[in-house]
């Protein structure tokens, strides 16, 4: 079976993790990924091709949709796929969806990955092509209610035509491991400190002006206390100024984009997650698979717990009431006995990628009539 996966972006973001994810699993089911990408790079680029898969760069659809239709139907024409999956965080764009619908594709999927997005013109869009997803899509899937809710209209949710596919990630990769913790603490010079992180894009979503003024609250009442950000985008800069202004130099480590993030969660003790709205955040299910202890803003669907640890909390809330909350764990110790447990609720709650990635196969394979 061959598939085409659209949507993806050259930054490892939670959409990249998610997808790469399922890949490594179905393509031991005989299912091929390959990938469009309007970008000069593709996040996951030379592993996709390890695993026999194709790139193809196309036209920027938002500078030239007309050049970019052509270009995804000539792939289409030469790839003959079964499905097309289109992951999206908006319906300002339903260009990829239109192609596939018109080229025949048996399965068209509008796929929804978040619950928000920022820009008068791109929400504009988005409320005006929402009616036309179903027009041009088979079948649509989304990863929580919260996001089924924000790309599709009222009557195909509540029809319960929306299929909810899980962020699954392989759960042995994340279990917590004392010795792997220790040699990480050890490289980032991190010994016998608390460690505060945040996983995410440096983009207005993720909130990191709010973050650190979090975080400056804690160092307060916590001065041994280090936050590592993980992640790169256009507001690094700012929140590295906004560092700079509350003296916090000593204490933030900036450690970009890192491809052993399964890794860096072993040394990281609490999650800080203050995010203005998510789809359901990968990251979330990844640090409850490494029993890291989570404080979550409430703007976050209740859909991305897997175990009980992890707390939300309203951004109504002063940055003092959050590091308040934050410092209440700081006695929270990580333990590898806890393995077990976590993956149980895993297994319960369908978050494991051997599941899903059955559940995701099955979708693929169903047949469809087209009209």
């Amino acid at each position: 079976m061959r598939v085409l996966q659209v949507g993806l972006s050259p930054n490892l973001g939670g959409i990249e993790t998610c997808v790469m994810g399922y890949y490594r699993e179905l393509i031991n089911q005989n299912v091929q990924f390959d990938f469009i990408s309007m970008y000069d790079s593709l996040a996951g680029e030379e592993e996709i091709r390890a695993l026999g898969g194709e790139v193809f760069f196309l036209s920027n659809v938002k500078r030239h949709p007309w050049r970019f239709a052509k270009e995804l139907e000539e792939v289409l024409a030469k790839g003959q796929y079964d499905v097309v999956h289109v992951n999206m965080l908006s319906a300002a764009n339903i260009v990829p969806l239109r192609v596939a619908h018109k080229m025949k594709v048996r399965k068209v999927i509008a796929h929804s990955h978040n619950s928000s997005s920022p820009g008068i013109l791109r929400n504009v869009l988005h409320y005006l092509n929402k009616r036309k997803i179903a027009r041009y899509a088979t079948d649509c899937f989304a990863c929580s209610k919260v996001a089924a809710q924000w790309l599709f209209p009222v009557d195909i949710y509540h029809q319960n035509k929306v299929q909810l596919i899980h962020n699954a990630i392989s759960v042995e990769r994340f279990l917590f491991d004392a010795k792997e913790q220790a040699q990480i603490c050890r490289e980032l010079n991190i010994e016998d400190t608390w460690v505060i992180g945040h996983v995410g894009r440096f983009e207005e979503q993720k909130n990191h002006t709010f973050l650190l003024d979090i975080f400056n609250e804690v160092v307060k009442r916590e001065p041994n206390t280090v936050l590592l950000l993980i992640g790169e985008g256009e507001l690094m800069q700012p929140a590295k100024e906004k560092v700079r202004a509350l003296h916090l130099e000593e204490k933030v480590r900036f450690l970009g984009l890192r491809s052993d993030v399964d890794k860096l969660w072993k040394s990281i003790d609490v999650f800080l997650f203050p995010s203005l709205f998510e789809g359901l955040p990968m990251v979330a299910v990844e640090a409850q698979a490494a029993g890291v202890f989570m404080l979550l803003a409430d703007t976050i669907s209740t859909e991305v717990q897997v175990t009980d640890n992890l707390e939300f909390l309203s951004l109504n809330q002063t940055p003092s009431k959050w590091a308040e909350a934050l410092c209440k764990r700081k006695a929270y110790k990580k333990s590898e006995a806890n393995n077990q447990q976590i993956k149980e609720e895993f297994a319960h709650a369908g978050y494991t990628i051997e599941a899903a990635a059955k559940v995701l196969l099955t979708l693929y394979d169903t047949r469809v009539k087209r009209s």
